[in-house]
């Protein structure tokens, strides 16, 4: 478990690993420690403003499914952006070494 963790983070020191997988690692471990730490404060805070408990309920159920709708987003826009960076670096490394390789000249 606690390799699987390390490897997740990209602290085990593979130099495969590019930065951008490095980045995305912390990034997302941010993004579940905020929706950990504020969802429950943002449930309890809504919560409080309803008039009846089963409205509260509602309001903390319906924050809480925001807040990891919210987050989810955040994420894949991080994912998309990283993407590009990594589909641009591979075609410029292509565009370099895929002539060698193939024998065609662009």
């Amino acid at each position: 478990m606690k390799a699987r963790l390390v490897r997740a983070l990209a602290l085990d020191g593979n130099p495969l690993r590019r930065a951008s997988d490095r980045a995305e690692a912390w990034i997302r471990a941010g993004l579940v420690i905020i929706f950990l730490a504020a969802g429950p404060i943002a449930a309890l805070a809504v919560g409080q403003l309803g008039e009846s408990a089963t409205a509260g309920v509602v309001a903390a159920v319906v924050t809480l499914a925001a807040a990891a709708l919210a987050l989810l987003i955040v994420l894949r826009v991080i994912q998309r952006f990283l993407g590009r960076r990594r589909l641009a670096a591979w075609e410029a490394a292509w565009r370099e070494i895929g002539p060698r390789w193939t024998g065609r000249r662009s």
